[in-house]
C-alpha cells in the first residue's frame, strides 16, 4: 500500500494519541519499551509510462551487460499520479557482478556537463541486478534515503531495479502529494502509437489460441515481466524485444491508456 513520506500534523496527533493510550496499559516484562507504527493510504496508485526509446535502452542495458549497470532517466509528471520516463542516460561508473560504484569527481563532471533542460529532468535512477532478484539491497536503501533528504517539496523521484528475467522493482517518492509508491502500487506501462495498437487489435481478431498440450509447471516464460505486467507473447526462441520489433502489452491483452502519450 502507498505510504506517507512526511509525518503530517494529523498523523503526528494520531500517533501521540495512540502512543499515550499504549502507555496507559503497557506492562514491561523486561524493563524495555518499544513502539512501532506504520501508516498507509488506501485506494491510491501511480502509473509510470515508458517511452519506447527509454524501454529499449533499459532492456538493452539489462540484457547486454553481464555485470550490474546503472543509469539515470529523464522524467516528467503527466498528472497527479502519472509519470513518464522519456530517455535513459548512462553515467561514468565502475561495476562488478553485484555492485555499481561511481567516482564522485567523474560523476559530478558528467552531471554538470549536461545542458540545463536535461539536468533538471533527471528524476529517475535505475540499475540491473543481472540474474538476481530485484529486491533492493541495504546499499540501495541507503542511497534512496540519502537522495530523499535532497528532494525539495515540489519534486518526485523514481527508482527501478531490473533483472534479466525482466522482473522489475519500482519505487516513487512523490513529494508534493506526500506519497511513497512501491511495486504493486505502481502500474508500469509502455507508450505506443495508434497504428501499433490498431495492428495488435486487428491481429487478435485473427489469431486463436490452440488447446495447450504442454505440461504446466506453474511458471511463466522467461520473457515475461512478473512485476511489470508486460509480455512479448512470443515463444521463448522467437522474442525480438531487443530489436524493438515487438511491442509488449499486459498479461490480459490490454494495451493501457495510450491516449496519455498525447500529453507529451
Amino acid at each position: 500500500m502507498p505510504r506517507p513520506i512526511i509525518l503530517t500534523d494529523e498523523i503526528k496527533q494520531k500517533a501521540r494519541e495512540e502512543f499515550s493510550a499504549m502507555l496507559d496499559s503497557v506492562k514491561l516484562s523486561d524493563g524495555k519499551l518499544s513502539y512501532s507504527k506504520s501508516y498507509e493510504y488506501k485506494d491510491c496508485s501511480a502509473v509510470v509510462w515508458l517511452t519506447q526509446e527509454a524501454y529499449r535502452k533499459m532492456l538493452a542495458l539489462v540484457m547486454d551487460f553481464t555485470d550490474e549497470v546503472g543509469w539515470h532517466g529523464t522524467a516528467s509528471r503527466l498528472g497527479d499520479n502519472e509519470f513518464v520516463i522519456e530517455d535513459i542516460l548512462v553515467y561514468p561508473q565502475e561495476v562488478t557482478g553485484s555492485t555499481v560504484n561511481t567516482d564522485q569527481f567523474l560523476y559530478s563532471e558528467w552531471l554538470y556537463g549536461l545542458d540545463d533542460e536535461i539536468f533538471n529532468k533527471i528524476r529517475m535512477q535505475g540499475h540491473s541486478h543481472v540474474n538476481m532478484g530485484v529486491s533492493p539491497s541495504g546499499v540501495d536503501n541507503k542511497h534512496r534515503s540519502q537522495l530523499l533528504d535532497q528532494l525539495e517539496p515540489d519534486m518526485f523521484y523514481i527508482f527501478m531495479i531490473w533483472n534479466k528475467s525482466l522482473a522489475v522493482h519500482t519505487l516513487i517518492y512523490d513529494m508534493p502529494r506526500n506519497i511513497l509508491y512501491e511495486d504493486n502500487d505502481v502500474d508500469v506501462q509502455l507508450l505506443g502509437d495508434d497504428a501499433m495498437v490498431n495492428f495488435l487489435a486487428d491481429a487478435k481478431t485473427k489469431v486463436q489460441k490452440a488447446a495447450s498440450k504442454r505440461k504446466n509447471n506453474g511458471t511463466k516464460n522467461s520473457y515475461e515481466s512478473r512485476q511489470l505486467g508486460l509480455v512479448t507473447d512470443f515463444e521463448e526462441d522467437g522474442c525480438f524485444s531487443l530489436c524493438g520489433m515487438c511491442i509488449p502489452y499486459d498479461l490480459e491483452g490490454r494495451h493501457g491508456n495510450f491516449e496519455s502519450c498525447k500529453k507529451l
